[in-house]
């Protein structure tokens, strides 16, 4: 018992120094240089004790302040213009993105995998072909999807505008103008549409939380189907009462999963963005690298910045976490024996 101890402490050690140089040490470093300031990013020797003062610079608002127009709702409930507008407009954005990318690229995911989940033919071929957007993922398909939001000469505008020509006999008969000034959307050039296209982009990579899904439907017993059809119960009911009791599980976890990776979005604002988005895609991670990477090297206000991101992820999932006990179901439980 002692030698076989010894031998997994042996085999654990190679993952424990990595962990302790890699992953816990420069945690550590991160969450002591978020309360200094460096008066030269090139030399650790000029280090300079500042408190809070990171913390407070990105959370407090600069007085005095008129309400304007154009100033973004979520300033009223900030009490003020924040004395860091870029923080807080990365944290919207990266919030906000989550908010629709999340829900809709689940909802998806979960349909796509119920069809793909039917003994048909060429199912196989589906699967995989649905699956390749998900490992394709990377520098080259973003600039692939530049090209094709081209409000000029992208091919999503033009099959708008195709479908606009063929709609537009039947729109005559409502209005004159028909469908001549239908108006396209500027996608990445735009303030307002520059969001939904990357939703767009995120949705057509589902195939990862697809393929958790699909095992997890393999896993539902499908005696419980045969007995559900048996009492007569239509194919919503089976899903509502078979089949989703036996997924929530892995529901949280891609809930969960999902929404860390689009809070961490990084790389589609950093190839996408332009002026014309007047930073409607500045992300939090795209922001966070500017500020630690980019002039002049606030090394400290970006580790106070990625400590305040980790509390505001912890804000978002626990809640997410602890809501888990009343909408899933773990086989053996006590809520799954009684139902």
């Amino acid at each position: 018992m002692n030698r076989r101890s010894s031998g997994a402490r042996l085999f654990l050690l190679p993952w424990i120094v990595g962990f302790a140089a890699l992953t816990a040490l420069p945690v550590l470093v991160s969450l002591a240089l978020s309360f200094t300031q460096f008066k030269d990013p090139l030399s650790m020797n000029r280090l300079q004790w500042v408190g809070l003062s990171h913390y407070r610079q990105a959370v407090e608002t600069a007085r005095p302040y008129s309400p304007d127009r154009g100033d973004p709702w979520y300033w009223n409930l900030l009490g003020g213009k924040p004395e860091d507008v870029h923080f807080h407009q990365s944290l919207y954005n990266s919030i906000t993105f989550s908010i629709f990318a999340v829900p809709l690229g689940l909802a998806v995911s979960l349909m796509t995998a119920l069809l793909l989940n039917q003994r048909l033919r060429g199912t196989s071929v589906a699967r995989t072909l649905i699956y390749i957007p998900h490992v394709l993922g990377g520098a080259a398909t973003i600039v692939i999807w530049s090209w094709l939001f081209n409000p000029e000469f992208g091919w999503i505008n033009e099959g708008l505008r195709c479908l606009y020509r063929f709609a537009d006999p039947i729109v005559r008969l409502f209005r004159e103008q028909g469908t001549a000034d239908f108006p396209t959307p500027a996608w990445l050039y735009s303030p307002v549409w520059c969001k939904p296209a990357v939703v767009i982009m995120h949705v057509w990579a589902i195939g990862g939380s697809m393929l958790i899904f699909l095992a997890a439907l393999h896993r539902v017993p499908r005696a419980l189907y045969d007995a559900a059809r048996l009492d007569g119960s239509s194919a919503w009911r089976q899903f509502l009462h078979v089949t989703w009791p036996h997924i929530t599980p892995v529901v949280l976890f891609n809930l969960v999963i999902s929404l860390v990776f689009t809070m961490q979005s990084f790389t589609e604002s950093y190839f996408l963005e332009t002026r014309q988005q007047k930073d409607g895609l500045l992300f939090f991670a795209l922001y966070l690298y500017r500020v630690a990477f980019e002039p002049p090297y606030r090394f400290g206000y970006a580790s106070a910045l990625a400590w305040i991101f980790v509390l505001v992820l912890i804000v978002l999932i626990v809640p997410i976490l602890l809501s888990g006990r009343l909408w899933v179901y773990y086989a053996g439980s006590e809520r799954t024996s009684k139902g």
